[in-house]
């Protein structure tokens, strides 16, 4: 019996080979389509994590008004903290890109060759990846950086530039205008003392915890490293300085010299009683009560005065000593690695297609397993009388559950098999990397094949097929052999509806409707879920494309200056701000939000801020990132002073480029208790003449018009990618559905074919007998 089994089940793959071979393809197609996703996601995330690990990723970063002293950095490793310096300096090169320069790493964030080789001499340059290929450079190339000729001797990536943000605030990453790159250490020191840096060196650390104590106490430690102020050789340090902590000198100065006036007085008054005293009897006798005895309580309240004033001025010095002092806290900015949102940010990008390519699968499988069950049940109800005969003769209910499931459950393991071969070869997983390499500066990588993705892809198609047969199978092989030996159909409710009212025709289309109600809704299932797909691609193309027109149409300014040490007064045709940078939590990020101070009027932003401490106003993209509305109220986060804040939003800005809390500027100031003419961002509609060493950055509207088309053409592949496999699709399964439909209904139809034969022609003969 299993011989004539074998021979039908190879008859039926013949007679309806291109049925089978649609549905082959589809499963193969679906397969491929998550195995590559999600072997593209495991190859980013795992890959990308262990060449960090290989790289000696840091643990985080700090920065620091000046350089930490010798005592300082050998205090951290004796406790066995791993610290580098990354010092840094931004250049503009001729075409107007930016690169960052740092020397070349020793023992943290360690630099990876892609090609080429590590510089040797001071007139050799690495450069980072994503940077040479939009620019097109290779070894051997030479650039003009700040007047001075380099080679490019290599080209690399770093852990710590996974995404090539300029600011860690910044939305974007374009690499056709910032890069990074590393030199020697005399390259270096040669390119500093040019002064054509954008702003004054950065003096940043990053560091490696190896187990010893957390960052949270590392962040502690550092807060009680100070320095003194009057050591900082900084440019416009002093004057800074002197602006913001000269009042301190004034004030114990102050203190000082009344203490020291009231001790003069108090002199003089005690020697003017003492004289009085040691004067002549008749002198004495001359003068009245009264005045003597005025004088001698004026040099007592004058030795109180004396005595009070030094206890104030005790007091001053005390109370400066500890809220103001001359050691300040060195400490100006502490990362972690894990809200650092330049590092694993590739990661990041991808774990969400993982996602939801292991759900989409769940769902393609559930439409490819009710497929294969809507063929079978075609196939026993075109064999109902063999099988009653099979029945008849012998032959268990479980042989013939067997014979027909072998053949759909071949099928899908053989077309799951080549899903995930497909999905892991160069068709597969590198184009759907290709995304994120042309995005994010991360290394070559050999993709990662995880055994439970070949389990997924290439068992999991046969057994859902199996699974929903096998039930789906066994329900229609429960009818009496004599039933289906007679090949009777079992009465069904939707032949009692009454279509009296309609014509022939409309009631034949809706009782074949009905009669096919099963095929039908595969058919809707199969364009709603390919549907589903195309949209979300069609969706995310959409997205890219009205972030970028929003954020050009957004920017107003001409140029934003982020000062690091402000002037006294604001340059002229400049519109000062207050900017102050806060976390809050999305989707389990803790993401930069910028608290901006702004004062009545300013031209570039469509907003007035009450005069509050708790009612701000919010942007567009930080309310539908949020979910914020008018009336809402929530915290942020400052990491700077380890404080809570909570504000309620009284109304929302259109402001597409960042997450932004606008303040009125003086209630900003109060708020976080800085000077009362204070700010630190100047925004323009022209160039400014600003000291680069003033300032930590310039942000440019052409900088955000440049990159306004980043992310569509980031997107473009993967968009392709799932519409024309959508299409595919959907086309497959509508193929599948209607051939299933037509090959039941093919006695009706031929019976409609002959009763409109016949009337052609009476038609034909009544118009020749006329």
């Amino acid at each position: 019996m299993n011989r004539i089994f074998r021979k039908r089940t190879l008859r039926e793959l013949r007679s309806h080979g291109m049925r089978y071979l649609a549905l082959g393809s589809m499963i193969a197609v679906s397969i491929y389509l998550i195995v590559s996703l999600i072997g593209a996601a495991d190859t980013i995330i795992i890959g990308g994590a262990g060449h960090a690990e290989m790289n000696l990723l840091e643990d985080g970063q700090f920065s620091v008004f000046l350089p930490l002293k010798e005592e300082e950095i050998g205090m951290l490793r004796d406790l066995g903290i791993a610290v580098e310096p990354m010092f840094y300096i931004d250049y503009e090169l001729a075409d107007e890109s930016i690169l960052r320069v740092f020397r070349v790493r020793q023992s943290i964030d360690l630099a990876e060759l892609e090609s080429g080789a590590f510089p040797k001499t001071q007139s050799e340059i690495l450069l980072e990846k994503r940077y040479c290929e939009v620019k097109k450079i290779e070894p051997g190339d030479v650039i003009d950086a700040a007047g001075s000729l380099f080679t490019v001797s290599g080209i690399v990536t770093t852990p710590d530039y996974d995404a090539l943000f300029r600011s860690m605030g910044d939305s974007t990453a374009d690499s056709a205008n910032f890069g990074t790159a590393f030199v020697t250490e005399e390259a270096y020191n040669k390119l500093k003392s040019t002064g054509m840096g954008l702003q004054s060196e950065e003096y940043l650390y990053a560091y490696r915890l190896n187990g010893k104590m957390s960052s949270d106490e590392l962040k502690e430690l550092l807060k009680t490293f100070t320095f003194e102020p009057d050591l900082v050789e900084i440019p416009y340090f002093q004057e800074y300085w002197q602006q913001n902590y000269g009042k301190r000198d004034d004030l114990l100065a102050g203190a000082k010299d009344l203490a020291d006036g009231s001790q003069k007085i108090s002199e003089s008054l005690t020697d003017l009683e003492t004289g009085l005293k040691s004067a002549p009897t008749m002198l004495q006798n001359f003068l009245p009560a009264d005045l003597k005895q005025g004088i001698s309580e004026l040099a007592q309240a004058g030795a109180d005065l004396s005595a009070g004033s030094a206890e104030f001025s005790d007091a001053i010095r005390e109370l400066v000593g500890t809220f103001w002092p001359v050691k300040q806290d060195n400490l100006l900015s502490f990362v972690p690695a894990d809200e650092n949102p330049r590092i694993g940010a590739a990661a990041d990008d991808v774990i969400i297609n993982k996602y939801a390519s292991i759900l989409a699968g769940v769902i393609v499988l559930a439409l490819l397993s009710y497929v294969i069950s809507v063929f079978v049940i075609h196939n026993i109800e075109e064999e109902q009388s063999v099988i009653g005969t099979l029945y008849a003769l012998g032959i268990r209910r479980n042989e013939l559950l067997t014979h027909y499931l072998v053949l759909p459950v071949s099928i899908s393991l053989f077309a799951g098999a080549i899903g995930t071969v497909l999905g892991y070869s160069r068709y597969g997983v590198p184009l759907q990397t290709a995304d994120t390499y042309a995005y994010f500066s991360v290394p070559s990588l050999d993709t990662v094949i995880e055994l439970w993705v070949i389990i997924y892809g290439v068992f999991l198609p046969p057994l859902a097929a199996a699974l929903v047969n096998w039930i789906v199978i066994r329900k229609k092989l429960s009818a009496p052999a004599l039933q289906m030996i007679r090949n009777d159909e079992k009465s069904r409710d939707i032949w009692q509806i009454d279509l009296k009212g309609m014509g022939y025709i409309r009631r034949f289309q809706l009782r074949q409707l009905l009669r096919e109600g099963r095929s039908a809704a595969g058919v809707v299932l199969g364009i709603f879920v390919c549907l589903l797909l195309m949209m979300i691609g069609i969706n995310a193309w959409v997205l890219c494309l009205h972030v970028g027109q929003d954020n050009v149409r957004d920017t107003k300014y001409t140029n934003m200056y982020l000062y690091k040490f402000p002037e006294e007064s604001v340059p002229e045709g400049g519109y000062p701000a207050f900017a102050r940078t806060v976390k809050k939590e999305a989707y389990g990020y803790n993401m930069d939000v910028t608290v901006l101070g702004l004062e009545k009027d300013n031209p570039f932003f469509d907003a007035q801020p009450p005069v509050s401490f708790s009612d701000v106003l919010i942007s567009s993209a930080m309310s539908q990132k949020y979910g914020l509305s008018i009336g809402d109220r929530f915290n942020v986060n400052d990491t700077q002073d380890d404080r809570l804040y909570a504000f309620s939003v009284k109304g929302i800005v259109t402001y597409a480029p960042a997450f932004y809390i606008f303040m009125d500027i003086d209630s900003m100031r109060g708020f976080f208790g800085t000077d009362e003419n204070y700010y630190n961002v100047v925004f323009s509609d022209h160039d400014l003449d600003i000291a680069p060493d003033r300032l930590y950055s310039i942000s440019t509207k052409a900088d955000v018009e440049k990159a306004a088309n980043v992310f569509t053409d980031l997107m473009y592949g993967m968009v392709l990618t799932m519409i024309f496999a959508s299409a595919a699709i959907m086309a497959i399964v509508m193929y599948l559905m209607m051939k299933v439909m037509l090959d039941r209904s093919a006695q009706g139809i031929a019976l409609f074919k002959m009763i409109q034969s016949k009337i052609l022609c009476k038609k034909h003969i009544t118009f020749c007998l006329h």
